[in-house]
């Protein structure tokens, strides 16, 4: 027994081996496919991902092994589910990653064309490169790499490529899950950005809230006969300026891990993040009011983006905004969109499979932590599957010439996909 055991073990390194050197000989195509998912155009709105689908079914089509299907809810927003079984039963990894990217802003200012995918020396440069056309290239490789493996794996790896994270993710991963409820898997890992020094297994929920002010209209050399709307506007915004310096009580392991991983983090995205990580932050993103300079307005709205860390809750910063706007006449308030919190423990397996490999690949221990803003990853949360987003590092994210580095690229694919070895592999 004892020898076979040891027999089992030494075909599983030499296999794991085996893809390791398969890894290093698909650097060129990683490269290209990064590229070329570059040049497709998937802005949302209106959300196209057909050029980003027609790009990696490229890389699926005609693999042994592998199964693909278009999932749709509304064109031209279509989402990918390809499948590779193992050989036997186990359990069901899902990678997801998004094609949708946000618009390309100040034109002008970019070096490089948005959607040229121009690979200079060490960089790809392009619209949506870093967030996340590298983390949906590296893990369509990494499910094209992991089929010739097959035979070693069991249960199934799943890739999930979806339209529509970037409003909401109701015609993308919300609607997959929907439809399919068994494609959340046991374990889920996402490509999304990041940093490859930082596993994020968490993040900060959201509250969108939209406030309008009414007041009476008159010419602008009678302000006396009128009530200035956006005048009425601005002590709610003030009041909801003040939630940024509540306390939150969170959870001890998510505080420790995050407080451990500060030094990390904060070298790749700046410094100042554990202090966004661990509190309430309150943006003003949007301010509405008036129709010309010579009149009094008569409406003014504005929409602001709250995020909350763990130990806070929805119920409890809708409470809290009530409290701060309750008595200011001519104020109406709604929350257009909100989500919880949500994390997976530090020590899930899927979790210590992927610093395990990390480590390895990079030479060096890398952080864990949350990401200060959402991701799909959290509708997988909701239903209690363990996950993990561990992406590139966003050089210029949404912002002109967006690129990403080749080498924090090769780190995306080689971490997901020894990963999903280790989560899959035969013992």
């Amino acid at each position: 027994m004892v020898s076979n055991e040891i027999s089992s073990v030494r075909r599983l390194v030499a296999t794991r081996d085996q893809l390791q050197h398969r890894l290093e000989a698909n650097r060129e195509l990683l490269v290209s496919l990064c590229s070329e998912l570059g040049r497709c155009d998937s802005q949302n709105p209106p959300g196209d991902t057909t050029g980003m689908i027609a790009s990696c079914r490229k890389m699926l089509d005609g693999i042994v092994g592998i199964t693909v299907e278009t999932v749709i809810s509304a064109e031209p927003k279509v989402n990918l589910v390809a499948r590779l079984a193992g050989e036997g039963p186990g359990p069901r990894l899902v990678m997801n990653g998004h094609l949708d990217t946000g618009p390309v802003v100040d034109l002008a200012q970019w070096t490089f064309p948005p959607f040229g995918g121009v690979i200079a020396t060490d960089r790809i440069y392009g619209r949506g490169i870093a967030d996340m056309k590298a983390g949906v290239a590296a893990i369509v490789l990494a499910m094209r790499t992991l089929a010739e493996f097959r035979e070693h794996l069991r249960g199934e790896l799943v890739l999930m490529l979806v339209a529509d994270e970037g409003s909401g993710a109701r015609h993308g991963t919300q609607y997959v899950l929907e439809t399919q409820p068994e494609l959340a898997g046991d374990a889920m890992l996402s490509g999304d950005v990041g940093s490859p020094r930082v596993a994020r297994i968490g993040e900060k929920g959201f509250v969108w809230l939209e406030i309008e002010a009414r007041g009476k209209s008159a010419a602008g050399a009678h302000p006396h006969l009128g009530d200035n709307a956006i005048e009425r506007l601005l002590p709610a915004l003030d009041a909801i300026r003040t939630m940024e310096n509540d306390e939150v009580l969170i959870p001890d392991d998510m505080k420790t891990a995050i407080e451990e991983a500060s030094a990390i983090s904060e070298k790749s995205n700046g410094a100042g993040e554990t202090h966004t990580l661990t509190h309430i932050t309150v943006n003003i993103g949007m301010v509405q009011g008036g129709v010309r300079i010579n009149n009094v307005p008569s409406k003014a709205l504005a929409k602001i983006d709250i995020r909350m860390p763990p130990g806070a809750t929805v119920e409890e910063v809708t409470s809290r905004i009530a409290g701060l706007l309750v008595g200011m006449p001519h104020i109406a308030w709604r929350v257009l969109d909100a989500a919880e919190p949500n994390w997976t423990a530090p020590d899930a397996s899927i979790v210590s499979a992927l610093l395990r490999n990390a480590g390895a690949v990079l030479g060096d221990a890398i952080g864990v932590s949350i990401r200060p803003g959402f991701s799909d990853s959290r509708f997988f949360r909701q239903r209690d599957v363990p996950t993990v987003v561990y992406g590139v590092t966003p050089q210029n994210g949404n912002a002109p010439d967006e690129h990403v580095l080749i080498e924090d690229l090769e780190a995306v694919f080689k971490v997901h996909a020894l990963t999903a070895f280790d989560y899959l592999a035969k013992a």
